[in-house]
């Protein structure tokens, strides 16, 4: 069985488009090649077999509507697992609709899969280094410049992981 993921792209104006690519070419080498600027909503799932997965996302996607987020807080992200850390731009227009929608997914089939051992922040990793402080230094300075990212997600993508790279299986458009 494949590891599953779902992710929202977001949809975003061609300025932020641009600074959250030019910010990911110089601070997120690990992952920019990867995978596109995305909120994790399903974490990596092995053991849901693909196609009641893909189901139950089309299902829970076809009864939300698009969500608008604007992004104006730029934080310090880690995993815990070794000394990486993140920088993530989180929202806050539309946290609550993007954190919903991802308790609304880990219902039903995926719930047993849940992690509750960490909480849930929606965010856009734009950036990984493997210095904490470095990490934290940049979050500071563009929140002292005022980072402000506004876009919406208007569909899920089932992914797997293969090859160091993020593949879609399916896309779902959110309805609502």
């Amino acid at each position: 069985m494949s590891t599953l993921f779902t992710l929202a792209y977001p949809v975003l104006g061609e300025s932020d488009r641009a600074f959250v690519e030019r910010f990911r070419g110089m601070h997120d080498l690990r992952h920019r090649d990867a995978v596109a600027p995305h909120f994790t909503l399903v974490f990596g799932c092995g053991t849901v077999a693909e196609g009641e997965y893909m189901q139950h996302v089309a299902e829970v996607a076809a009864r939300t509507s698009a969500i608008r987020f604007s992004c104006r807080y730029a934080m310090l992200g880690a995993d815990g697992q070794d000394e990486t850390a993140y920088v993530f731009l989180v929202p806050d227009a539309g946290y609550s609709m993007l954190s919903l929608l991802h308790d609304q997914l880990y219902r039903g089939r995926l719930e047993p899969h849940l992690r509750l051992d960490i909480p849930y922040i929606p965010h856009i990793t734009i950036g990984t280094l493997t210095e904490r402080r470095h990490a934290r230094e940049l979050c500071d300075e563009l929140n002292r410049r005022g980072v402000h990212i506004e876009g919406h997600v208007a569909s899920l993508s089932v992914s797997v992981l293969e090859n160091g790279k993020i593949h879609d299986r399916a896309c779902f458009p959110l309805h609502g």
